[in-house]
């Protein structure tokens, strides 16, 4: 015996430490292990051809082979180009992540420029390291939020490997992102939507691939956050969706109206313009470098060309099927009709945070003080919700958060960017969803979380943001100790922790069962009422069965309504070459309940106290 053990254990200690592989169509990925979990990895894995030359603003090309047939899938992968400041990745930039291999041949410097001409489109894969091919796992899907101008899957937030040691494959799509994702010229034959076209290849590919992992085809969800949500909504929406999902969990988005064509038109030729192309010139478009974008788009948003019109272009900002920007919108093709109009054509999940307009309002406060004066909360509501401006400021007038002194205009800041960015779009999305009978579900995260969840975070600041904008992700992914560069780490209570793996499971049920509800939690169906109300789920201390106030909901469907029918005039660039579109995005309203006159404001503010008194707050 002692003979069999001495053989045996030398074999099983190298296959626990032996790199992973798995072999699909491209070839074959050596992967990683997991440090903490017993999930192992596959990441930077191509998925398309480097969208560049030209390629660069044309439909994804599907990558049918790795160089030699093999690919070493352990690098981090470098974020595609990050268009603004807020919220960007904190990992390399680039255009193609096979430029990074080229360092020792050429030297960093090289490698960096050329780093700011190429992107790639690629995604991880994190599955369990006993998976095999008759494993037929749930597969949970992530598409990042940014606005469409930032993120990436490298972001430690997102790390799968706890989500895969909970017996489920986790995926993270790369897509490519502002001017690159999202710019439309019909004059240059330019038709836009890159980003949705490369997330739906990304799902195709997971379709020809997933079994190899471990996971199975018919149990795919696909859920995202913020902007990603909206993508997330815009692919549930499709009529090939069932084909691609069996469910769609949208996080603090999801049911905005899309950019009118119009818009986008007018836009993308203003920034044509900047570039010294003709909105006629694709070519011209296609040679610029990455270098060379961005210092225009830079130039294009001091001088307003791209924020112009109603809304504001920003990263927690509010924006409007009218507002300048790239981002999705009816082309007639890969989006022919308004996700609102269809809803989500597989079982959904709707839901938002308490504070989510917190982190916006409080930053805008601290780097403008005049934005927290009387005057500048009238500014806020006329640049963003332009002829409703008044109507909005009369619901959400400054004498209901009087008890917040002079933090009065951050919490109302903060109420009105909650209900009319995130609560009600989501509202919006869950009807429209439940109107065709698909089964629906809603939820409210309000848990006031101890650690700061992003590196951009400073600790001392957490408590004074409660449950604000992408507090619940590191929840859904199940990472919830943190160890930043330069700052003492900081561990989540044994609470927390009980939470987080409830949330978990809950999604990991989505993409199993398309139902989220488990042996030990029953989440209500979403079922609106006449006074705006729904059954639904609270993530506090834990989850809690209750009811969800969506009655303001009444008041944004108006706003909406109005703002999305209102022609903006072009700006003064888009003179000299914007195509000539009309614009084909329909109005879209759900149902209107009843609004009450003494809706609980939901919390804001930039102190504890802040948080705390307007928690204590009611319309009066």
């Amino acid at each position: 015996m002692k003979l069999l053990l001495s053989a045996i254990l030398p074999v099983l200690a190298a296959a626990a430490t032996s790199k992973p592989t798995v072999t699909i169509d491209a070839g074959t990925l050596t992967g990683g292990r997991c440090d903490d979990t017993s999930a192992v990895y596959y990441k930077s894995i191509p998925y398309a051809e480097p969208p560049v030359g030209e390629l660069r603003f044309e439909s994804p090309v599907a990558k049918k082979q790795f160089s030699g047939g093999k690919l070493d899938a352990t690098s981090v992968a470098p974020a595609c180009v990050q268009w603004t400041s807020t919220f960007n990745e904190t990992e390399a930039e680039s255009e193609d992540w096979c430029a990074l291999n080229l360092v020792p041949f050429f030297g960093l410097l090289p490698v960096i420029l050329l780093t700011l001409i190429w992107i790639s489109l690629f995604l991880d894969v994190w599955t369990p390291s006993d998976a095999t091919k008759d494993s037929k796992l749930p597969v949970r899907v992530w598409i990042y939020g940014g606005s469409n101008l930032n993120g990436g899957i490298s972001n430690t937030l997102y790390d799968g490997c706890k989500s895969a040691d909970q017996d489920a494959v986790l995926i993270s799509i790369n897509y490519r992102l502002g001017p690159l994702g999202f710019m439309a010229l019909e004059n240059a034959g330019i038709s836009g939507n890159q980003g949705i076209q490369d997330l739906l290849l990304g799902l195709e590919w997971i379709q020809d691939n997933i079994v190899q992992f471990g996971g199975d085809p018919n149990k795919v969800n696909l859920f995202g956050q913020s902007a990603g949500a909206q993508d997330a909504f815009i692919i549930a929406s499709l009529p090939k969706a069932p084909q691609l999902i069996n469910s769609f969990i949208s996080e603090s988005g999801g049911g905005k109206n899309l950019q009118t064509n119009a818009t986008l038109q007018s836009a993308s030729a203003n920034y044509a313009s900047i570039l010294g192309c003709a909105s006629s010139d694709k070519s011209c478009l296609q040679s610029k470098s990455s270098s060379e974008l961005l210092k225009a788009y830079t130039k294009d948003t001091n001088s307003g060309y791209i924020s112009y019109g109603i809304g504001i272009d920003g990263a927690i900002g509010v924006t409007s099927a009218n507002t300048h920007a790239f981002s999705p919108y009816l082309d007639g093709k890969v989006i022919s009709q308004e996700p609102l109009s269809r809803g989500s054509r597989v079982p959904a999940i709707f839901g938002f945070n308490l504070d989510e307009g917190v982190i916006y309002a409080g930053s805008t406060c601290e780097t403008n003080e005049t934005a927290c004066t009387e005057a500048g909360y009238g500014d806020f509501l006329k640049a963003n919700y332009g002829p409703m401006a008044s109507t909005v400021e009369k619901y959400y007038s400054l004498s209901n958060f009087a008890s917040l002194g002079e933090l009065a205009v951050v919490g109302a800041i903060s109420k009105v960017i909650t209900d009319s960015d995130y609560m009600c779009p989501g509202w919006r999305g869950a009807v429209a969803t439940a109107r065709n009978n698909v089964p629906t579900w809603a939820y409210e995260f309000t848990h006031n979380t101890t650690c700061a969840w992003m590196e951009s975070i400073a600790q001392a600041e957490v408590s004074e943001l409660g449950a604000t904008h992408t507090a619940e992700i590191s929840y859904v992914f199940g990472n919830m100790a943190f160890d930043f560069p330069g700052r003492n780490s900081c561990n989540s209570t044994a609470a927390e922790y009980h939470l987080s793996n409830q949330m978990v499971s809950l999604w990991t049920a989505m993409a199993d069962n398309a139902a989220p509800s488990t042996d030990s939690i029953q989440w209500p169906r979403f079922q609106p009422s006449r006074n705006g109300t729904s059954p639904g789920l609270f993530f506090t201390n834990s989850t809690v069965p209750g009811t969800i106030d969506f009655s303001a909901c009444q008041l944004w469907d108006k706003v909406n309504a109005v703002i999305s029918a209102t022609t903006n005039s072009t700006s003064p660039a888009s003179a000299s070459g914007s195509a000539k579109a009309s614009s084909t995005a329909k109005t879209t309203s759900s149902p209107t309940p009843h609004v009450s006159g003494a809706g609980t404001i939901l919390p804001g503010g930039l102190l504890a106290l802040a948080v705390m008194l307007l928690h204590m707050t009611v319309f009066l």
